[in-house]
């Protein structure tokens, strides 16, 4: 992967070979990297198709020819920050061979805090995520894992408990970014956290108690 095209162009000073070369290395992959970069740098508000062209020294057409506008790009950066397995679990356990009653509040618990860990993971996170989540640009829904790990729960509709999870995570990292940013600071503190996971614990009291009624 080239990360630095500078550095690219001053190991390939023909300008022939420079273009067959880099026209080669333009994909989805050096793209998203180069996304990343400013994500990084600047945050969402600087990432742009016309300033990701130019970090890459390249037209702004030669862009749309891996993705077709800014949404799709969102949409691909946002499944990039989900795609950890180990955050967000794909899969769970049969809630019949559970020997624990509430093993899905634990299950929902490591999901959730897996979710937010990843949301939080890169600068402005949380705001790509649930822009592409309301563009439908995302291939993959933060709702299902976290429904699956519903599974079990009381009450007959689990996709509308983690719906409910997915949009109070999405809102409280988008506020928890958005605060820190007008801050500088990069990085959540711990009491953060612990805080907007206190509040999915009330959210699963709530789903919990829909056994007694």
């Amino acid at each position: 992967m080239i990360r630095s095209v500078r550095g690219y162009i001053d190991r390939h000073p023909d300008p022939l070979t420079r273009l067959d070369s880099w026209t080669v290395q333009l994909n989805r992959e050096t793209i998203l990297t180069a996304s990343f970069d400013i994500l990084h740098e600047y945050g969402l508000g600087d990432l742009s198709m016309r300033r990701l062209a130019r970090n890459l020294e390249v037209a702004p057409g030669a862009l749309y020819w891996h993705f077709p506008s800014k949404q799709a790009l969102l949409g691909a950066v946002a499944d990039q920050i989900l795609a950890d397995p180990d955050g967000i679990p794909a899969e769970v356990t049969d809630p019949a061979q559970d020997a624990e009653i509430d093993a899905w509040r634990a299950r929902t618990l490591d999901t959730t805090a897996g979710l937010l860990d990843r949301l939080l993971s890169i600068r402005d996170g949380a705001e790509i995520v649930s822009a592409s989540l309301a563009t439908g640009t995302l291939e993959h829904n933060p709702v299902e894992p976290v429904t699956a790990a519903l599974a079990g729960a009381p009450g007959s509709d689990p996709g509308l408990a983690a719906w409910v999870l997915v949009r109070y995570l999405l809102g409280a990292a988008t506020e928890l970014q958005t605060a820190y940013a007008t801050e500088e600071v990069t990085t959540p503190d711990t009491e953060a956290v612990v805080r907007i996971l206190a509040g999915v614990e009330l959210i699963l009291d709530g789903v919990a108690a829909t056994e007694q009624r």
